[in-house]
């Protein structure tokens, strides 16, 4: 291997001895890490190190990561059952194949079918005032045709729709979702069965398969088919050990007869095609067949072998002894070693209990590998006192890839501002502002002792002069932007996230992560979120060209509208991939967009120009719209500038 993680000697006591803290004297915290996932079981990426760098066979890499188990065998022509979370079901399933597929149904515990000429689509939806399953055929998605049978309900919520098996995806049948115009918006191609069922509240689908069918598709969602042809051929024993491990974690899923689900909540499986296209590969396929009926066992029980992307260079133990992972160092994992940045004004709407933030620091590690090995416990300080939680709490809570980190300090770019003439300011926690585009610097707050950092700034209508915030709500005026008040000597519920100016740049407001609202000058108040129950806290806000109203936007999305700011649209309630850091919007009010930590941007009744979405870049802090409307900035924690449109 390239290089080995040594497991660090600690002093008797010491993996309960408290690490120094990172101070918050910036805005942001650095985080350096090991890892992707979990860490129990099996590493994906470690697996391949073994197999292309060491030689390993496949039962030597299973032999690895699950000791006290060994090698068993279960049938492949098991059926299984799989809940489809990402076969979507609005009111109503909806079936088609391009050829002859048939529809079973019940009635009085007498099983019927309908016979589905190729092309057709099948619409099955639920009567909910007497538990029928109605069966529709039509020539066109999304209509419900003509009624051909009605289904009872009589062995629990569900009928069982079947059809006959297929090697191509047009050929198989498809879950689709339509659209508006009666075309295909999603389409989804499973093996064996279908069926619909009523979960209560909605009806939802499910895939009985036989358990080598499902293998075929879910080996290459988790692990990529390419790495078989890696090592000369020997990374194809990586994937010969995703295939044990991962027909042994469904057979013990499913060992009592429940439904395994198809997302990563389980493991990813994504049926034999996606919108026309396989997903199943020669190579899986392979892993799949040579390895037929092979489980892990444990006195004579089959085992839930988990596992995870890169275990960091340890496994974290758990059901499996905890074991060093030299091949997670292989050439391509991008994951053994990570960094990124906290924002300290995050950190305080996470743990809003300890006021303003002022440090964190590991209190407890497991003792194994490099630094101290994985974290068991964080200990977040503020002004107001100080939390302890779990290592894992501290992980979802900031979207981090593993529990294995360290802190260290990191002033970093917070936000920018840009000016009426196409010009722009960047600021920093430490309040170091650097123009872009010609414009002048007004003044800065470099060498100044801050009582809290710098988490804004926003110019005055002339691009004359700005405004910076501190998490206190403390407020710094330069060029012609003037002083109207500030809520520094407050005792605020929660820190300010930002800020707004008013149209004629004689008043601003401020807003905290709870959706508190303060103005001052001529901003008038027109509603805010403070004590509402969030789902998650408002990272920023932008005021209509009126200067009568604004928009606060939460970490998910979520947009809330006062005065004459109109609602365009938000991802609420979207799954997204990092969350909402910022905004702007158009210089008509009639649209906007946020900008994730990734850099995807999404908008609404605005002009979509880009994004750095799907690339690796440092964290996305804030964004600004040109003055034209058709582009926008978006400037990084390490102050990259990315320009889009104008």
């Amino acid at each position: 291997m390239v290089s080995v993680l040594a497991v660090v000697s600690l002093l008797p006591g010491g993996m309960g001895r408290p690490e120094p803290a990172a101070a918050a004297s910036g805005s942001s915290i650095a985080v350096s890490g090991h890892g992707w996932g979990h860490g129990r079981g099996l590493g994906q990426w470690g697996s391949l190190g073994y197999a292309v760098d060491d030689g390993w066979s496949y039962t030597q890499i299973l032999d690895h990561y699950y000791g006290g188990t060994s090698m068993g065998s279960m049938s492949d022509a098991d059926e299984i059952d799989v809940a489809l979370k990402n076969a979507i079901v609005d009111t109503k399933l909806f079936l088609t194949s391009s050829r002859e597929f048939y529809v079973t149904y019940e009635i009085g515990r007498t099983k019927y079918s309908v016979v589905v000429p190729g092309g057709s689509y099948v619409a099955i939806a639920r009567n909910n005032s007497n538990g029928q399953w109605g069966i529709y055929q039509s020539t066109s998605c999304g209509s419900w045709g003509n009624p051909v049978a009605t289904a009872d309900d009589t062995m629990g919520p569900e009928g069982w729709f079947g059809w006959r098996s297929a090697d191509s995806v047009d050929q198989l049948v498809n879950v689709v979702r339509c659209d508006t115009s009666g075309g295909v918006a999603d389409s989804r191609a499973y093996r064996g069965k279908v069926r619909a069922e009523w979960d209560g509240s909605a009806t939802v689908a499910r895939n009985r398969v036989l358990v080598g069918e499902y293998l075929r598709g879910a080996v290459p969602r988790e692990s990529p088919a390419y790495w078989a042809d890696l090592g000369g051929g020997k990374g194809l024993n990586a994937l010969k050990a995703q295939a044990v491990a991962a027909r042994s974690y469904a057979r013990a899923y499913t060992r009592n007869g429940g439904a395994i689900c198809d997302t990563t909540s389980c493991q990813v499986y994504g049926g034999a095609g996606h919108n026309g296209a396989l997903i199943e590969d020669s190579r899986t396929n392979r892993a799949v067949a040579e390895t037929d009926g092979q489980v892990r066992l444990r006195d004579g029980a089959v085992m839930s072998t988990e596992y995870s992307s890169s275990t960091g260079g340890w496994t974290a133990g758990g059901a499996f002894p905890a074991v060093r992972d030299d091949g997670d160092d292989v050439s391509g994992n991008t994951n053994h070693n990570w960094s990124t940045t906290l924002a300290a004004s995050s950190i305080e709407a996470a743990y809003p209990a300890i006021g303003s933030f002022t440090g964190v620091s590991v209190s407890e590690r497991n003792g194994l590998g490099a630094d101290g090995g994985r974290v068991k416990n964080v200990t977040i300080t503020g002004s107001q006192g100080s939390t302890t939680v779990k290592g894992t709490s501290f992980q979802w809570a900031f979207g981090l890839k593993s529990d294995w980190f360290s802190f260290t300090e990191a002033p970093t770019v917070v936000d920018v501002a840009a000016t009426g003439t196409g010009g722009f300011w960047t600021v920093t926690s430490s309040g170091a502002v650097t123009p872009h585009g010609g414009v002048a610097t007004y003044g800065a707050l470099d060498g100044v002792a801050l009582n809290r950092p710098v988490v804004g700034i926003a110019a005055t209508p002339s691009g004359r002069g700005y405004w910076m915030v501190a998490s206190d709500g403390g407020i710094f005026a330069f060029g012609d932007a003037r002083f109207y008040g500030s809520t520094g000597s407050l005792r605020l519920n929660a820190p300010i996230v930002g800020m707004a100016s008013t149209s004629t740049g004689n008043g601003y407001w401020l807003v905290a992560s709870d959706g508190g609202i303060f103005s001052y000058g001529d901003a008038r108040f027109y509603g805010s979120m403070g004590g509402v129950a969030l789902f998650r806290p408002v990272v920023g806000m932008a005021s209509t060209p009126s200067g009568n109203g604004y928009w606060l936007v939460a970490s998910d999305g979520g947009i809330f509208a006062f005065g004459d700011a109109s609602f365009h649209g938000s991802t609420g309630g979207t799954v997204l991939n990092a969350p909402i850091v910022g905004m702007a919007r158009t210089p008509t009010g009639t649209g906007y967009w946020f900008v994730a930590a990734d850099g995807g941007v999404f908008s609404f009744g605005a002009p979509f120009a880009g994004s750095t979405g799907g690339q690796t870049v440092a964290s996305v802090t804030g964004m600004a719209a040109t003055p034209s409307g058709a582009g926008y900035w978006l400037v990084t924690t390490n102050g990259t500038v990315y320009s889009f449109g104008s």
